[in-house]
C-alpha cells in the first residue's frame, strides 16, 4: 500500500460497500463479500433501445443495499471500488472498441444541488483514472423528471421526453463514446442520453452501468 493510501486509511478508515465492515483503503470489498460478489458477478449484456450496455451486477440484494448508500447515504467512496470491477467488464466485453472518451447521465441541477452530487459523473471520473480515458460533460438535463423506476412501461416513454440536451457537439463528431449509469432498468434514460448524443455524429456509443434491474435482453439491441 501506498504512504499516500496509509494516511487516508488511517485517518478515514474504508469500509466495505456490502457489509460495512473495515477494509484496506485498496481493497473492493471485505474477503467474505468479495467471494460473495465473485458469486453475484456475471456481467450482463443488454440493450438500451438501440445500443450495447453491459452491467455487472444484477439490482438485487447486497447490490441493492450498496448502490443505496452511495445515493441516498452520501458513501461515494464506494464508487471508486465498484468500477474497478465494472471497468474489467467493460474491458472484455467491448475490447474491440477504441473508446474516445467517457460521458455520464447528468442530473438536473436542482437535484445534484440537493443531493450534492451526480453518482453517474463520480463514476465516470473513477473510470477515467482507471482507463486514461477523458471524461467529458456532453448532455444537461434541462427538466426535472419523474424516477423512472415508479412509472409504467408507457409513462417511461413520455417521462424523459426533451429532458436532455446535447452541450458538447463539437467534441463527439466521429468519436467513440461510453456512457455511464448507475443502473439500467428499462433502458429508456440510457437510450434517449445515447439518441441525443447521437445528433453530434459519432462513430459509436456504448453504455455501461453497474447493475442491472432487469435480465432481459433488449431484442433492438446492436450486439
Amino acid at each position: 500500500m501506498s504512504i499516500k493510501l496509509k494516511l487516508i486509511s488511517f485517518f478515514y478508515p474504508e469500509h466495505c460497500p456490502f457489509c460495512s465492515a473495515h477494509i484496506e483503503a485498496e481493497e473492493i470489498a471485505c474477503k467474505a463479500c468479495m467471494e460473495r460478489l465473485k458469486e453475484k458477478q456475471r456481467p450482463i449484456l443488454r440493450g438500451a433501445h438501440g445500443y450495447r450496455c453491459v452491467s455487472s451486477f444484477f439490482y438485487d440484494g447486497t447490490v441493492r443495499r450498496m448502490l443505496i448508500r452511495i445515493k441516498f447515504y452520501a458513501r461515494t467512496q464506494h464508487i471508486r471500488q465498484v468500477a474497478a470491477i465494472l471497468y474489467k467488464d467493460i474491458a472484455a466485453y467491448y475490447r474491440d472498441i477504441p473508446f474516445d472518451l467517457i460521458t455520464y447521465v447528468p442530473m438536473h441541477l436542482k437535484d445534484k444541488k440537493q443531493r450534492g452530487y451526480n453518482q453517474c459523473e463520480l463514476l465516470a471520473k473513477e473510470l477515467g483514472k482507471l482507463s486514461g480515458l477523458p471524461v467529458v460533460t456532453t448532455l444537461e438535463k434541462t427538466k426535472r423528471t419523474k424516477k423512472q423506476h415508479h412509472l409504467s412501461y408507457a409513462e417511461r416513454k413520455t417521462n424523459l421526453r426533451g429532458a436532455f440536451r446535447l452541450i458538447n457537439k463539437d467534441a463527439l463528431q466521429d468519436k467513440s463514446i461510453l456512457i455511464v449509469d448507475d443502473i439500467i432498468t428499462s433502458g429508456y434514460t440510457l437510450g434517449t442520453c445515447a439518441k441525443e448524443l447521437n445528433k453530434a455524429h459519432p462513430q459509436m456509443i456504448c453504455c455501461a452501468t453497474i447493475a442491472s434491474a432487469s435480465a432481459d435482453i433488449d431484442k433492438s439491441a446492436v450486439i
